[in-house]
């Protein structure tokens, strides 16, 4: 987990580029191989009750996942019977039961309850033999992660996020956000994920940062490759990732310097400074929609770390007060907002004119992150076509 000390990249063809930006069927064809990679899904708090459950997306198929008892389950949001979706607001409590007919699930996703099933359908419940079809889920931390399962697929939530995994775990710990947002934007997720993997557009697309193009050299910062992952530390100790991790897994890791760290495919965790000593976290997410439209997710808190920098005394006064924290929460609100539509307003502009992009990017130093996140994408498009494990399969296994 060594910081890369690569060349200026140069160009670089990209994978399904630019058809999957304005081709439906390539769109379809890439998302099918994405479903089984393990992908951010949602919060353990917003399943913390028995019975609680949250709709999200999983390459762009609708899922849910509940809570049963001390397990978590996830399963896609159709009924076996006629496809009616399960699950048809955000979040709510309760048993998994269809609307449309009143088929009834258990948790392990089977079919249990067919009314008038003898009548209608010659047999009882258990001999239809009928079943959701299953997302495996997994957790880092408070956050969950989730896949739909290849038959053969062995790889664990841990394998895949590797050296990331105790940092990720360790990084977001507080209890609740102070901002959260969602929005759609009129891009492809994979723009999306480019601008945020490179730091080369900061002086021009964020004005305030103008003076970083001294400040932002190759020399001066961290680049890791982390397997399918990356991270950025604005700091170039070669070690400073390797160290991270080990202080997590401790409980003994600081606050101190800028750093993001992405996960593939869409998501990224970021430390960042609101002033001198306090620190927050912050999470966001895309996820594919079509092939020129993301929906974006964003939260942030308060850094659950302590600063490596001691604040001084009339700052420890000051702490005290829960206007002095409101007023910091405001600010790191505005200027995330800020920077987010600077974002989606380069990535907008792109998009309307994909079908022109040019296959080969010219790539510079502080551009080589993504071509390692293409290397991940070209990996998951590699692998075999899905073929989705049914529930009596992984249950015989």
């Amino acid at each position: 987990m060594k910081p890369s000390e690569t060349a200026n990249p140069g160009p670089r063809r990209l994978l399904n580029w630019p058809d999957t930006l304005v081709d439906e069927a390539a769109f379809g064809r890439e998302q099918a191989q994405l479903a089984r990679v393990w992908t951010f899904l949602g919060h353990v708090r917003d399943v913390a009750k028995d019975g609680d459950w949250f709709r999200t997306s999983l390459a762009t198929r609708s899922i849910f996942v509940q809570r049963f008892g001390d397990t978590l389950r996830g399963f896609e949001n159709r009924c076996a019977h006629r496809s009616f979706p399960l699950r048809n607001t955000d979040k709510g409590n309760g048993p998994i039961l269809c609307g449309f007919h009143h088929w009834r699930y258990d948790e392990q996703g089977r079919a249990v309850g067919i009314p008038q099933c003898p009548q209608l359908f010659g047999t009882t419940p258990k001999e239809v033999e009928a079943s959701l079809t299953p997302v495996e889920v997994a957790t880092c931390g408070p956050l969950i992660f989730g896949r739909f399962r290849a038959a053969g697929d062995d790889e664990t939530l841990d394998d895949f996020l590797g050296e990331s995994f105790p940092i990720i775990a360790a990084l977001w710990k507080s209890p609740a956000n102070t901002h959260t947002l969602t929005k759609e934007i009129n891009a492809n997720w994979r723009l999306c994920v480019h601008i945020t993997v490179e730091e080369y557009h900061v002086p021009a697309v964020h004005p305030p940062y103008w003076g970083m193009h001294g400040y932002l050299k190759r020399e001066n910062i961290g680049y890791f490759r982390v397997g399918r992952h990356s991270a950025y530390i604005t700091h170039p100790d070669p070690d400073a990732l390797a160290r991270m991790a080990a202080e997590c897994r401790e409980g003994t890791w600081r606050s101190a310097n800028y750093r993001v760290f992405h996960i593939f495919p869409g998501f990224a965790v970021s430390h960042f400074r609101a002033d001198r000593e306090h620190w927050y976290v912050s999470a966001m997410q895309f996820l594919p929609v079509a092939p020129d439209r993301t929906l974006v997710r964003y939260w942030a808190c308060p850094s659950p770390f302590p600063s490596a920098v001691v604040p001084p005394w009339y700052d420890r006064l000051l702490d005290r007060f829960s206007i002095n924290r409101r007023l910091r929460d405001r600010i790191v609100r505005y200027y995330s907002d800020k920077v987010q539509a600077q974002d989606t307003g380069v990535c907008e502009t792109l998009q309307t004119t994909a079908q022109q992009n040019v296959p080969a990017p010219i790539l510079g130093r502080l551009e080589e992150r993504i071509g390692w996140f293409e290397d991940a994408y070209e990996r998951a498009m590699a692998a075999p076509a899905p073929r989705l494990v049914p529930l009596a399969e992984r249950a015989a296994e």
